[in-house]
């Protein structure tokens, strides 16, 4: 079965928006000139900086123009080319200072779009695409993993190996680029930018290819490929669906409310029972037959639903199931569930933080939160709150951190309303994350009594 081909518009600098209204954007020339000066301690002929440049001279242009933002992958690149060059102490703080411009500029561009709605939109587009880039990368590293395993190319055995690597890396991009644009779909959900019938559970999860796509490969990377055929990424291989299993049995999964779910009867150390434990991990593995049997069927709306019911199971069954979704290579349908379980009521969502914790997961639990920023403020302040209760006041911190990021000073102040005691110094730890500036914000906010309208 042949090997998809390489699309190569993972690696162009710029695979996203223009600013509005270019450098002019206080917060992109920022970041502009950041990421200008990071690039000028770099050695252009080598490391990723090379490769940005030899694929996508124009929009790296761009984005150190300030027309543009590339995704965060390609400024953690970036810096690590400074890592090697300048060593972890020189760039850890670099890091952490451009990370902070970069939320800042992605925030100042999605409110300086105008109608959210289109801008949402615009994004859903742009996730569109980078979904199917996913998958096609997830194709293509799935094929190449067979041929290096079947052998009887010794040859080339170095080349299949360096291809299997950049496929890796094409599906990395891919993904997290997926995140980072589901995260911003959230924030313009939350100001009602997405319009009726475009929730959270309309954003694109796991399109199918919606036809031949045109491969035209640059660069020493894909020598000797032919530059004018075609890839389709549907004449690809698919990745192996697991076979299909009868599907889990008792009240939980007949309709009804189980008295006897883990919910209900979970022990103090779930951990410590090993027969619970392996019931857990046996569902979970039944869940991903499931949706895989669906997704290999094109049955897209009841692999939805199946996904959303499984975030509503009990707290301990989600990291484990993640990580089947995981090992099974349905890194989308990850992001999918826990996309979902951001939408929990605040106590389940708080358990949800907590199991992902627990279970050394901790970006997952962090991506989880962000996304739960999204929610109205009431909502944020009780699942903050019992992120605190639960002994997560890191998670409190994170959640918190992700409104100052995502809204207006005032809005992120009102998050305190429902409880000022507790919550006043968790949003000024979260605030003082973000930027000193937005810390003293919040504080002269809070300073003049605004979060009490919101009583």
């Amino acid at each position: 079965m042949p090997v998809p081909k390489p699309t190569g518009s993972i690696h162009r600098a710029a695979a996203c928006l223009d600013v509005p209204g270019g450098p002019d954007l206080p917060e992109a020339a920022e970041f502009a000139a950041a990421l200008t000066a990071l690039t000028a301690e770099l050695d252009p002929a080598a490391g990723w900086y090379a490769v940005f440049a030899r694929r996508d001279p124009e929009g790296l242009a761009a984005c150190l123009a300030g027309r543009r933002i590339p995704p965060w992958d390609v400024v953690a690149s970036l810096l690590d080319d400074l890592t090697v060059r300048r060593g972890p102490r020189r760039a850890r703080p670099r890091a952490a200072w451009l990370r902070t411009l970069y939320l800042a500029s992605l925030t100042a561009c999605d409110e300086a779009a105008g109608d959210p709605r289109r801008r949402a939109a615009e994004l859903r587009d742009v996730l569109t695409r980078t979904l199917r880039e996913q998958r096609h990368a997830a194709q293509r590293e799935q094929a190449l993993a067979r041929v290096l395993t079947a052998g009887g190319h010794p040859a080339g055995a170095g080349s299949l190996a360096a291809d299997l690597a950049w496929a890796r890396d094409d599906r990395a991009r891919a993904t997290a680029r997926c995140r980072e644009l589901r995260e911003r779909l959230a924030v313009l959900v939350a100001r009602g930018g997405a319009g009726p019938g475009h929730g959270p559970g309309h954003v694109p999860s796991s399109p199918e290819p919606s036809g031949p796509v045109r491969a035209r490969p640059r660069g020493a990377r894909f020598a000797g490929l032919e530059t004018g055929a075609r890839a389709d990424p549907a004449a690809g291989p698919v990745p192996a669906a697991i076979p299909a299993v009868p599907a889990p049995r008792g009240a939980r999964f007949a309709g009804v409310e189980s008295e006897g779910d883990e919910r209900a009867t979970r022990p103090e150390d779930p951990a410590g029972d090993a027969a619970r434990a392996a019931r857990v991990q046996r569902r979970c593995d039944e869940t991903v037959a499931r949706l895989a049997g669906l997704r290999a069927r094109g049955r897209t709306g009841e692999a939805h639903a199946l996904l959303c019911e499984a975030a509503g199971r009990p707290a301990l069954w989600l990291p484990v199931l993640v990580e089947r979704l995981e090992q099974a290579g349905m890194g989308a349908d990850v992001a999918d569930l826990l996309w979902e379980a951001a939408n929990l009521p605040p106590g389940p969502l708080a358990e949800a933080a907590e199991a992902l914790a627990a279970a050394g997961r901790a970006e997952d639990c962090g991506r989880l939160l962000r996304q739960a920023a999204a929610r109205p403020a009431g909502e944020v302040a009780s699942a903050a709150l019992a992120l605190r209760g639960a002994g997560l006041g890191s998670g409190a911190v994170e959640l918190l951190s992700a409104v100052v990021r995502a809204r207006r000073p005032e809005e992120a102040a009102e998050a305190v309303a429902a409880d000022p005691a507790a919550l006043t110094p968790l949003l000024l730890a979260a605030a003082a994350r973000v930027s000193d500036r937005r810390r003293r914000d919040i504080e002269g906010v809070l300073a003049r009594g605004r979060p009490a309208a919101g009583r």
